[in-house]
């Protein structure tokens, strides 16, 4: 039925095929964007970026920290304080100054690599 010859070619093109799933499907290079919504407008920074983002809102400013081990609201005028405690926002989640009107929001796996200068 099978011969040795069979599998001489079967296994490397097994091989070939399996390599191209991981290739096409996997999600090097996208490790997601920060997105800082505020009245100003919209900020889009890469996952890797680090910054130090001052929104202001009716209340005043809100500071946004950006760092490598993901993004987190450190100052805001609001009275509770509730999105400076919520900490840093990891991918897929978010976090928001509803009296000020700021939104925080980590995304996961969208590539930002094409993002002009005007919007950065």
């Amino acid at each position: 039925m099978f011969k040795a010859g069979d599998f001489i070619i079967a296994v490397p093109m097994l091989g070939v095929v399996i390599a191209s799933f991981f290739l096409a499907y996997s999600s090097a290079g996208d490790n997601g964007a920060i997105n800082v919504k505020g009245e100003q407008g919209e900020w889009v920074f890469p996952a890797d970026a680090v910054e130090t983002l001052v929104v202001s809102g009716p209340l005043g400013d809100t500071v946004v920290d950006i760092a490598r081990a993901g993004a987190r609201i450190t100052a805001s005028p609001c009275l509770n304080q509730s999105c400076v405690a919520a900490g840093v926002v990891h991918p897929g989640r978010w976090a928001a100054c509803l009296p000020n009107r700021v939104m925080l929001y980590v995304s996961e796996g969208e590539n930002v690599n094409n993002v002009d200068a005007a919007a950065w």
